[in-house]
């Protein structure tokens, strides 16, 4: 008898097969119709954002930042104060002493990996502030990153041979945030590449030589690097190219030198017919 039922259900017949097919196609579709269904609940109002840019508005100061948990919740950029930079990750917090971490924790998918990495380079973190269907956290970073000086801050003072180019400080945004930097274009034909002699001084213990192109992409291609020169001797280059738009750093390792006034020079160097600006970024850390 045993044997008989057993030989009855296996191997399933294919009746048996579609209705397990029927069966899994309908808790598909109710969960589907659930999730949709519970999806407006677990998601931030329009008075949950505006209550986070209130206390924002009030409490940061500069030297904060914003970081998103989930790097989804691209509705914040409308809704918080323009003057607050949104961090897309924590690799470089280079001056910033404090960082608001805006999550929402009901929402699909969950806040990532994002709050723990924070945590974990925090001196002290603020208890959670519920706003809503959104959760603010405030975290002070224990050792913040904070620049000696830059080449945006001493551009005024330093000598430009500008090699045909305009040479000026402006802000662009880069990897989806706002960055000051130094920025050469040639309006003409290339004539040299730009140099800027910074005037002697401390290098601390590294410099941090970045580069990017910025501006529309349809007028051409061309590219540039950027080589930062110490004492005469080149010691980092930054490339600039089309389509590269990662903002990671080109080290230079400065403990090994003696304490002394340094020679630093940066020259930014086109190849080619170079149609868009090249944002030049250098600081160097204490």
């Amino acid at each position: 008898m045993r044997l008989r039922t057993r030989g009855s259900l296996w191997p399933p017949r294919d009746v048996a097969w579609a209705a397990l097919l029927a069966i899994a196609v309908a808790a598909a579709g109710i969960h589907g119709l659930w999730f949709q269904a519970a999806l407006p609940g677990r998601l931030p109002s329009p008075t949950d954002w505006k209550a986070a840019a209130s206390v924002l508005s009030r409490e940061a100061r500069p030297g904060d930042a914003v970081m998103l948990a989930p790097a989804w919740a691209e509705r914040a950029r409308e809704a918080f104060p323009g003057r607050l930079p949104f961090l897309p990750d924590i690799e470089d917090l280079t001056g910033i002493r404090r960082v608001w971490l805006l999550s929402l924790p009901d929402a699909p998918g969950g806040v990532g990996r994002f709050p723990a990495q924070l945590a974990a380079r925090s001196a002290s973190i603020e208890r959670p502030l519920r706003l809503g269907e959104l959760e603010l956290t405030r975290h002070d970073l224990a050792a913040p990153a904070l620049p000696l000086w830059s080449l945006t801050d001493r551009l005024a003072e330093s000598e430009v041979d500008a090699g045909g180019a305009t040479v000026a400080r402006e802000v662009r945004e880069v990897a989806f945030l706002p960055r000051t930097c130094v920025l050469a274009r040639w309006p003409g034909p290339v004539s040299g590449p730009a140099v800027i002699r910074l005037p002697p001084g401390p290098v601390g213990s590294s410099l941090r030589l970045r580069a990017v192109l910025v501006g529309d992409t349809s007028t051409g291609g061309g590219s540039a690097s950027a080589r930062l020169r110490v004492d005469g001797l080149e010691v980092a280059r930054a490339d600039a190219a089309p389509g590269r738009v990662s903002w990671a750093p080109s080290t230079f390792d400065a403990t090994r030198l003696p304490p002394a006034a340094r020679e630093v020079t940066v020259e930014i160097v086109p190849d080619g017919i170079l149609s868009r600006g090249v944002c030049v970024e250098l600081v160097a850390l204490p």
